[in-house]
């Protein structure tokens, strides 16, 4: 066998392997019950989408919840809500904006204390009101501190604030909501795809070095669910209800990476196959179709 024969087995072996993995994980997910992790779920953004859907099922699930968010009202909201379909749930809510209060982290702190904490949700995150280039974003200096305090302080605060404990006990599940624009440059979201790309790689990087200690670290890179950060109203098929997409989610906490849910699983691997000037030049196609509607939205209201 020659050596250009060699190198070309070699790479079939590969893509097939990787074909086989993902095709395994779509389709046998291995399901664990969270209630064994511990009593309590800290989320965060827990008032709408991904992070409200995350509390109710984990209420659902048996766990209590610590519910943390910007709004006061939104977090009493929530916690009714959960309060009256699962009546044996306790709930706490800590009112905590993260794109402003990054230096008083003792507020969680003190509302957490004591608690047997197994599952934490890193959910809170701020995005692009629309698609558009660095050097035109508005108030682009309150953009970039606010942006890096949510979307990437956040994540590194709480972890640290949890993950001592579980390790302790060996037991605890931390989730780390990224997105699938933090798998790869996207242009026109530039400092929000960066912002992503952190929390993918810092989860991934603490699952290595945790899931011998018996803690799950995840990464988790949705692509578009129905919600307000999204702008999405109506659920379709590459946009899930967030409900729908976070008992999918679950059912896969054991994978230190996953979008979540099959179809956004079809789209990164689709993505992930191309090399990655064509996947950029793909996504700024789209995001630059996104930001003229966006724009032309705009003017009319002005």
């Amino acid at each position: 066998m020659t050596l250009l024969e060699t190198i070309g087995l070699v790479a079939l072996i590969c893509i097939v392997g990787r074909l086989g993995l993902f095709i395994y994980q779509l389709l046998c997910p291995v399901k664990v019950d969270v209630k064994k992790f511990g009593q309590w779920a800290v989320v965060t953004g827990s008032t709408d989408g991904i992070g409200k859907a995350y509390a109710i099922e984990l209420a659902k699930r048996g766990l209590n919840i610590v519910l943390i968010s910007r709004t006061k009202e939104k977090l009493e909201q929530v916690a009714k809500e959960i309060q009256g379909k699962y009546n044996n749930a306790q709930v706490k809510t800590i009112a905590f904006d993260f794109s402003k209060d990054g230096s008083s982290y003792s507020t969680i702190r003190e509302g957490i204390r004591g608690l047997d904490i197994g599952v934490l949700i890193n959910n809170v995150g701020m995005s692009y009101e629309y698609p558009e280039t660095f050097d035109k974003i508005e108030e682009s200096e309150k953009f970039v501190t606010n942006m890096i305090r949510c979307n990437v302080d956040s994540v590194a605060n709480l972890t640290q604030m949890v993950l001592p404990d579980m390790i302790k006990k060996r037991s605890g599940l931390i989730v780390n909501v990224s997105s699938i624009s933090g798998r790869r440059p996207s242009p026109l979201l530039g400092l929000y795809s960066g912002t992503k790309g952190f929390i993918d790689l810092f989860s991934r990087s603490l699952a290595a070095e945790c899931v011998s200690r018996g803690v799950y670290v995840q990464s988790l890179c949705p692509g578009y669910v129905v919600s307000k950060l999204s702008g999405i109203r109506k659920a379709s098929l590459i946009a899930p209800t967030p409900e729908k997409f976070v008992v999918s989610a679950l059912d896969r906490v054991t994978l230190p990476f996953t979008t979540g849910y099959w179809t956004h699983e079809l789209q990164e691997f689709f993505l992930s196959s191309l090399p990655e000037f064509v996947s950029s030049k793909l996504i700024m196609h789209v995001l630059s179709g996104v930001r003229a509607k966006a724009l032309k939205k705009r003017s009319k209201t002005q």
